[in-house]
């Protein structure tokens, strides 16, 4: 093969692996609990994080605010961290998920605000207790 296309196929893909290394940083998004969250500080606010977390099922508010449906509620680390530990309080502009029930685990992608609060722009839930009722021989137990 001559040099000139193997140097201009090298060039190709050191390109095409430069692209894809930029691309993936610029597009990272930090995972983190919400103990992690707040042991970050003042340097969190404002920061595109994902956050994951029980939700408190009691500290659920719903409401429509200027013609738009209007979510909040209260997650800690674990299910078993609920009273134990002081929740973030997540707020969220959308519909109200199906999910959001009893011992549902959150995952919110947004921003802590300077009030305090968790603005959520994207939000997943998951409800393990729902598919192992329904697939009890499935489940297992780690």
């Amino acid at each position: 093969m001559k040099p000139k296309f193997l140097l201009g196929g090298s060039l190709l893909a050191l390109a095409a692996i430069v692209m894809i290394v930029t691309g993936m940083a610029g597009g990272a998004q930090y995972f983190l609990t919400v103990t992690e969250l707040r042991a970050k500080g003042q340097s969190a606010i404002d920061q595109s994080v994902r956050i994951s977390g029980a939700v408190i099922f009691e500290s659920v508010l719903y409401e429509v605010r200027n013609n738009e449906p209007y979510l909040e509620f209260d997650i800690v680390d674990t299910e078993d961290q609920i009273g134990k530990q002081t929740p973030l309080r997540i707020a969220y502009k959308g519909p109200k998920p199906d999910l959001l029930q009893p011992h549902a685990q959150a995952i919110v992608e947004g921003h802590l605000g300077a009030d305090g609060k968790f603005y959520a722009d994207n939000l997943l839930l998951k409800c393990p207790t729902r598919y192992e009722e329904q697939f009890p021989n499935q489940v297992q137990s780690n």
